[in-house]
């Protein structure tokens, strides 16, 4: 029934282009977008890299969240999810877990701001001026703060001086000694 089938790939597009040479005399066209290969189709290492690192502690659904916040896409082009990452992490031998890890000595932002028993802001502000220490595996990842840091001697009396006056003083920065006040947010 066919004649012989000619086939031409547009550079530019990556458009396959076929002529169906039918023996009847019939020619048929048609286009589609040229296959990728298994190379081009391999999950980024920048993915992996966060999957790895989110992998410890959090569950897939986190972490398909963080990469799609990222603007991060799969392999094939579509965009990822809790069943994405589980098979990711199935391919490439990565130890993890469907649903997150409540470790009680790491805290979230909204955690850590209930454990002290201030706003979320107090918390942020803190971390900002130093006084407060925190890890973030990922931009749009979930804040990382240790119980401890937040029971240590610098975060609690600051916690105790905005409880007291309702105003957030921050420590002074290295070389100043005054300190700063700031209006607390919330």
């Amino acid at each position: 029934m066919v004649e012989e089938v000619i086939v031409n790939l547009d550079d530019a597009t990556q458009l396959l282009s076929f002529v169906i040479h039918w023996k009847g005399g019939v020619h048929t066209t048609l286009e589609m977008p040229r296959p990728r290969s298994a190379v081009e189709r391999k999950t980024a290492q920048e993915d992996l890299d966060i999957i790895r690192a989110m992998a410890v502690r959090y569950g897939d659904d986190e972490i398909a969240r963080v990469l799609v916040k990222l603007g991060r896409t799969r392999a094939r082009g579509g965009r990822w999810s809790e069943h994405g990452v589980y098979e990711a992490r199935r391919r490439h031998g990565i130890a993890g877990q469907r649903r997150s890890k409540q470790d009680p000595e790491i805290l979230s932002l909204a955690r850590a701001a209930k454990h002290c028993g201030v706003s979320d802001t107090a918390i942020q502000r803190m971390v900002a001026a130093g006084v407060l220490k925190l890890v973030q595996l990922a931009p749009f990842a979930p804040w990382e703060i240790r119980r401890a840091d937040l029971d240590a001697s610098p975060v609690r009396e600051v916690v105790e001086t905005l409880r007291r006056t309702g105003k957030l003083v921050l420590p002074a920065g290295e070389g100043d000694t005054s300190s700063r006040q700031l209006p607390l947010l919330s």
